[in-house]
This record gives structure tokens, sequence and C-alpha cells, in this order.
């Protein structure tokens, strides 16, 4: 279930590296093979042994079969009946499907992550993107500033949980690479893509040129993120009504996030329209 919900969701995705949920496969796969192999080898060897399990079979025994035979003394002694040969090769063929499809599956999304990831576009073409990326949060921030993508996972990813970081006496701000090829695939490409990807990635290189222009706490960053999201997703090729629906999509999910991860991310009463932290008071549409 972990591995199709890696494969579902974007923000997993952009997360996890994508070895991680199909060594996880491989490894639960394996264990499956490896205790089934331990009980045939358990039951090969009650099998050969007359006087192993001389007792009364519990609960635990009921799946495995018993039979009663007498020994060289006459008694009558509780013997494991040999294991079935189809259900044993049933089994065993079963947990090799199984690891066979881990295979397929992980070569199969190690192709997909490799046309699809930040680092498989040309070195040429990512410099190009950092700069447009810089331009549009310029415009937020009310002055020269510079995005950058951060392929080393120095500040963003696993390590800090966070989609960017926005360094404002430097006037730098740092995108976690899933957000970067987000942003391309809109800007250089021309494709939506998963709406709510986009929507997520216009709102986190909002919310860090928010934090260039001087705002400091995420709460309102986050809100004043949601309003320019819809100019900046213009600007990036999105029409101004797919703009504005992803901003009020990225709107409903935040306010419905009640995880302790975000609670500083909750936003404000004021964020809405005709609120004090309403940018455009006399316009009747929020964000």
């Amino acid at each position: 279930m972990f591995v199709v919900a890696w494969l579902l969701s974007g923000r997993l995705q952009s997360a996890l590296p994508y070895w991680l949920p199909f060594a996880i496969l491989l490894a639960t796969e394996a264990e499956f093979v490896l205790r089934g192999w331990r009980e045939n080898r358990h039951r090969e060897l009650l099998a050969e042994d007359p006087t192993a399990e001389r007792r009364h079979p519990g609960p635990d025994d009921a799946d495995l079969g018993w039979v009663e035979e007498l020994n060289e003394e006459g008694e009558p002694v509780l013997r494991p009946a040999p294991p079935r040969l189809r259900r044993t090769m049933r089994g065993r063929l079963l947990a090799v499907a199984g690891v066979c499809l881990a295979v397929v599956l992980f070569f199969v999304t190690l192709q997909v992550d490799r046309s699809a990831s930040w680092s498989s576009l040309p070195a040429a073409n990512r410099a190009r993107a950092e700069t447009r990326f810089s331009d549009e949060a310029g415009v937020i921030a009310g002055r020269n500033v510079t995005v950058r993508c951060d392929e080393a996972y120095a500040f963003t990813g696993v390590g800090s949980d966070a989609a960017g970081v926005a360094f404002p006496r430097s006037a730098t701000a740092y995108l976690e690479p899933g957000i970067c090829r987000s942003l391309y695939r809109v800007a250089f490409e021309r494709k939506t893509g998963t709406r709510d990807a986009v929507a997520w990635a216009v709102t986190v290189l909002a919310h860090e040129a928010t934090h260039l222009r001087g705002e400091r706490g995420e709460a309102k960053t986050e809100c004043f993120a949601l309003q320019e999201g819809v100019a900046l997703g213009v600007r990036l090729g999105l029409s101004p009504r797919t703009a504005r629906d992803l901003m009020r999509s990225q709107l409903a999910r935040d306010l419905s996030d009640a995880s302790v991860q975000r609670v500083n991310y909750r936003l404000p009463p004021g964020c809405r329209n005709g609120g004090s932290l309403d940018l455009r008071p006399g316009d009747p549409s929020f964000p």
C-alpha cells in the first residue's frame, strides 16, 4: 500500500527518493520467501524424525494436519503429516512472482524518475529555469533575488521536510527539486500535469518570494503567497481561470490541514476576502 501511495502522491515522490518504497517492497517479499522456506524446512524435519513432536496438536498447529501412527513399541503417536506439495509450490511461486513484480516496478519507476526528475533536464535548461524563477520571485519580493533548485538537498527534502527555504539577508531561496520540475513543466513545457502538484509548486515559490520581501511569519506569508500565486501562475503560463482555481484549491487544502507539522502555517482569520490580510480589498475574488 505504501508503494501505491508513493506512486499516486506527488508530495511523497518529492519527499522520498524513488528507490526507498521499492526497497521496502523487496524487503517485504524477501521476508515472505524466507519465512516460507523456514516453515517448509521445519515441516520436513518433523516428518523425517519419528520421535519429534510427541504432543497433542494445539490451536497453532491446526493448519499443519496430523496423523496417528504406531511407533516401534506399538504405542500410538501423533506425527505431523507431510506437507502438501501443491500447497508448498503454490506459495513459493506466489513469493517468487511478488519479487519479480517488485523488480519490474522498480526499473519502470527508475526510468520514469530519470525522465521526469529535475536532474534529468540538461544543465543549460536548469540554469535557464532558475533564472526565470528568480525573476518571478523578484516581482513578488520587489527586489533582485536568486532562486536555486536544491539538487544536493542541503536545505530541503527528507532532511528538513521543507519544500523551500528563504534567506532574506542574502536574497536567496532554495526550492526542492520536485518543486522546480513542476514549475519547469508549466513554464517551459506548457504542461499542467497534476493539478495539486502545480498548485503546491506555485504556492511554494510565491511563499519563499514573500519571505524574501521581508515577511517572517509563516501563516501570514502563506496567506500572501496564495494571493500572489494567481498572478505568478499566469506569468508562468497558466490561464487566469486555471491559476485562480489552483490557488483556491490550495487555499482549501491549507484550511483543512490540521497536521502538527504545519501548525505554524495555519491561515489566520484575516486571510479572507475583505479581511485584514487581503492584498486586493477592492477585488471581490479571493485569493
